[in-house]
């Protein structure tokens, strides 16, 4: 029979080698990643300016992880299938998600949704970047922001969005607040048929992103851009249009539309530290300069940054959402 101390002994050891055999397996799995292609989970359709970057983001990683990183598109469900997919994924860091503000801040803010993007997920970086302005077609009685302002509070002007709770809608709905306006708000769908339904004459105003915008070239008059801080940007896309900030200071404008890549809470820090190594020449001025025009970038690196950088953009959205009626309870 074993005594107490053998008994302790043998104890000992099978822990020690059950604890020796758990680094064999997990050491050398993480040292050795990635050892596979990495699935990178986009929730909206290809073609878009979020598809368009996440591949090229794609293509870097690639480059500098040595394996695949393979884009796969998951639009609809109000991005929550998408999501989802990563949430129910290990946490290894094999499957990456293209975070954006529908998926990580409207959508959770505004019904009840099986994940938590501040708990459930690690943002890693943030690079598309979009304001939004305030425009009306080259046919409109406003020339200025002034003009509209004084006409806007004579007449109940129909304004034009993309959909209800898009960022387009939240600038909307803030602008009016802060200036004493109120609009028919009508939702359009997409930003072509927005624009249609502005030259059509269906709405006498839209709000929509300022890199779309020069697309339409003088058929449009962009009156204010929705920003208080001028970005190096707006100059490229347009020039000299003012931002709220700079017409007026002291008013305030949602303009909060950011995207990035993020990974599963849990994934260890050494795949995560290897993830934000690989992408660190996405904030680098050759990068930066193949981005389209059409896509305004603005590069934002590392887990606290990045999560600072959500923060900001829930504590915008709340309360504009709040005075929607649409914030969940």
């Amino acid at each position: 029979m074993l005594s107490q101390e053998d008994i302790l002994k043998n104890l000992k050891f099978l822990v020690a080698t059950a604890l020796t055999t758990l680094a064999l397996i997990a050491g050398p799995a993480q040292a050795d990643y990635p050892e596979k292609p990495i699935t990178y989970v986009v929730s909206f359709a290809a073609g878009g300016n979020a598809d368009i970057v996440a591949r090229m983001n794609a293509e870097v990683l690639s480059k500098n992880l040595g394996v695949p990183v393979n884009v796969v598109n998951k639009p609809g469900g109000a991005h929550i299938p998408a999501t989802m997919s990563v949430v129910e994924a290990p946490a290894d860091g094999y499957t990456v998600f293209n975070w954006s503000p529908p998926s990580f801040m409207v959508v959770p803010l505004t019904r009840k949704v099986p994940y938590d993007p501040m708990k459930d997920f690690i943002p890693l970086y943030a690079g598309i970047s979009a304001s939004n302005a305030l425009y009306v077609s080259a046919e409109s009685p406003y020339n200025t922001f002034e003009e509209f302002i004084d006409g806007a509070k004579k007449t109940k002007l129909t304004m034009g969005v993309n959909n209800l709770g898009a960022p387009p809608n939240l600038s909307a709905v803030q602008l009016a607040t802060e200036f004493g306006l109120e609009f028919k708000t009508l939702a359009l769908k997409t930003v072509p048929k927005t624009m249609a339904g502005l030259l059509g004459g269906q709405v006498d105003v839209a709000v929509g992103q300022v890199a779309s915008i020069h697309r339409y070239g003088d058929k449009v008059r962009p009156l204010i851009i929705l920003d208080n801080n001028r970005k190096d940007y707006y100059e490229k896309d347009l020039p000299g249009v003012r931002t709220v900030g700079e017409a007026f200071p002291g008013k305030q404008s949602a303009t909060w539309v950011h995207g990035g890549l993020a990974v599963k809470a849990g994934t260890p820090q050494e795949i995560v530290d290897k993830l934000l190594a690989a992408s660190a020449e996405m904030g680098e001025a050759e990068f930066i300069a193949r981005v389209p025009k059409a896509i305004s970038y603005d590069w934002i690196h590392g887990v606290e940054a990045t999560r600072a950088k959500l923060q900001e953009g829930i504590d915008l959205y709340s309360p504009i959402l709040d005075g929607l009626g649409l914030l969940k309870k």
